[in-house]
């Protein structure tokens, strides 16, 4: 996958797909993200236009090993991203809307668009900012025994 170059409104007008795996090794940038870089990310890309423009429909799912914010532990964490990236041709103007549709979002369209870096930063931007497990059992974790917090006592105070 690393040198998989498409033309974006080209492959976006013919409407073309493209499927395929990619080590954790081979992204950089999250591999410094992870605990461990191994295993693979599955992933697909479809062409769509219409009369709102030319997208791409891109799909990553697999699972990654993060640290644990609580106990600073390995935690499973299974991903799943599915994203429309609108492409804005260069030259032209980016959509006023941009910041307010929540359907897609815009990229300059290339004429070489390199798939891994785009794979990449889909993922990034899909990781949680402190992952954790469901329950830990880490000393940091919430401890009954200890007393309550002054905001705890406040916050019935206010009732």
């Amino acid at each position: 996958m690393a040198g998989i170059v498409i033309d974006g409104l080209k492959y976006a007008r013919d409407g073309r797909f493209q499927q395929g795996v990619v080590p954790l090794a081979e992204m950089s940038r999250l591999a410094d993200m992870v605990l461990e870089a191994k295993g693979t990310l599955s992933w697909s890309l479809k062409g769509e236009d219409s009369r709102e423009g030319s997208f791409l429909l891109l799909s990553v799912s697999g699972e990654l090993v993060l640290e644990c914010q609580r106990c600073l532990k390995p935690v499973n964490y299974p991903l799943a991203v599915e994203t429309r990236l609108r492409l804005i041709p260069p030259g032209q103007e980016w959509p006023e809307d941009e910041l307010e549709d929540d359907t897609s979002d815009a990229i300059p369209a290339e004429e070489e668009m390199a798939l891994l870096p785009l794979v990449e930063e889909e993922v990034l931007l899909a990781l949680p900012i402190a992952p954790m497990h469901a329950v830990c059992d880490s000393p940091l974790a919430v401890n009954k025994d200890l007393e309550p917090s002054p905001f705890a006592i406040l916050a019935k105070l206010k009732k």
